[in-house]
């Protein structure tokens, strides 16, 4: 599609999105929880979070280990998981650990390690795993040996989650971190294409984006294809996280990804969708359905869930009562559009205060210096977001009551 197609898309759908917006705010309301919306079932299986790179620990069990028990204990169905190799311990899993992995430490043998295997052996029916290995940014080599070893090592991670797991209903979801920033290689000024315009080189990134992504695809598709009749799934997705962006125009995995390639399912990392009324919210998961091309395997359906989302409690002299405005508002959203899963970032929060992009993990750190991204804070207490989705998972089968909220 040309610039001016392009173009006419847009002004389209923003017609459209803006003629549907009173509707859509109707809807969010009628499926607001605390309106007495009725819960799904089967919530505990859509609702749970990430578990990676927290700045604080509660017992002295392996970091990962910890995380996936306490999110178990706290009621929840499906996790998240970081899946990447390191010299000694992988980053984000480092108290308690001895992981005796090395950079030359294939998917596959990470996924037998014995951490991963505690972890995949606890009740959960769905494990998101967050791998970016192999992204090719802006090259201009030859990436036909290094699309080939990512497509291989994919297949061989699937292969063998499909054949360990075949006799349990489980399901494993590959996935990349944010690939808008991915697609813009990092988080820093020259990334922020909406305000300094893409640069000269876009359509090779979208392009090897497009590539790196069908040769993950082609990995899950041929174990799948070997493996037949298992109850284990293991699918393939791919994360976005500027969609706004893309509607505005700004080239995006959105609007020059998805429409590139065929792929089982779409994850949005939603931040730039969050809003009061959550119409952005609503409007960014349909503008997401209406670009992906799914696989056959998913015979026709287009699904979208939520990598990750979470609102900050620390931040902005934040009371509780805005805290679960806000996080019913989002789940009124994804009640209203079926959204399979929902990811909260995260369980421990990995974010400081003074400095959002200090990764390290050491030393642990106090309450006083997290911006809030937590289920649980450093002294053990519940946050308000997980009092409010504690009292979600409590209503399962029926209509929402506040549960002392």
């Amino acid at each position: 599609m040309g610039r001016i197609g392009l173009l006419v898309a847009f002004v389209l759908w923003v017609g459209v999105g803006m003629a549907q917006e009173p509707e859509i705010r109707n809807t969010i309301e009628k499926f607001r929880p605390t309106n007495g919306c009725r819960i799904p079932a089967d919530i505990k299986f859509r609702l749970g979070a990430t578990h990676v790179g927290g700045k604080y620990c509660l017992t002295e069990e392996p970091f990962i280990i910890e995380g996936a028990k306490k999110l178990n204990e706290l009621g929840y169905g499906i996790i998240k998981l970081w899946f990447a190799n390191g010299e000694g311990n992988p980053k984000g899993y480092m108290y308690h650990s001895d992981w005796k992995v090395t950079r030359q430490t294939t998917l596959k043998e990470l996924a037998e390690h014995p951490y991963y295997r505690r972890c995949f052996d606890m009740p959960f029916s769905v494990f998101a795993l967050s791998i970016s290995d192999g992204f090719p940014g802006n090259s201009t080599k030859d990436l036909t040996v290094s699309l080939a070893k990512t497509e291989e090592d994919i297949y061989r991670l699937s292969l063998y989650l499909l054949q360990t797991y075949r006799d349990r209903e489980i399901t494993f979801i590959i996935q990349n971190w944010e690939g808008d920033w991915l697609l813009r290689g990092g988080t820093g000024p020259d990334a922020h294409w909406e305000i300094n315009g893409a640069p000269a080189d876009w359509k090779l990134r979208v392009e090897n984006m497009c590539k790196w992504v069908n040769a993950r695809q082609r990995g899950v598709d041929r174990a799948r294809a070997e493996v037949k009749g298992g109850k284990c799934k293991v699918y393939h997705a791919v994360e976005a996280n500027r969609v706004m962006d893309g509607r505005n125009g700004v080239p995006s995995v959105a609007t020059h990804v998805l429409p590139g390639v065929e792929i089982d399912m779409v994850s949005w990392s939603a931040y730039d969708g969050v809003s009061e009324d959550g119409v952005k919210m609503y409007e960014g998961i349909c503008f997401l359905k209406q670009n992906m091309r799914p696989t056959a395997e998913m015979n026709g359906k287009k699904v979208v869930f939520i990598g990750e989302i979470g609102y900050p409690e620390n931040m902005a002299n934040r009371t509780k009562e805005e805290v679960v405005r806000m996080w019913d508002t989002f789940m009124a959203v994804y009640l209203a559009l079926d959204i399979p899963y929902v990811f909260h970032w995260e369980l421990y929060c990995n974010e400081l205060k003074a400095d959002e992009f200090d990764r390290k993990q050491y030393p642990s750190r106090s309450a006083a210096d997290m911006r809030g991204f937590w289920l649980i804070r450093p002294d053990g207490s519940k946050s308000w977001a997980q009092e409010y989705l504690e009292s979600v998972l409590k209503c399962a089968g029926e209509r929402y009551d506040r549960m002392g909220q």
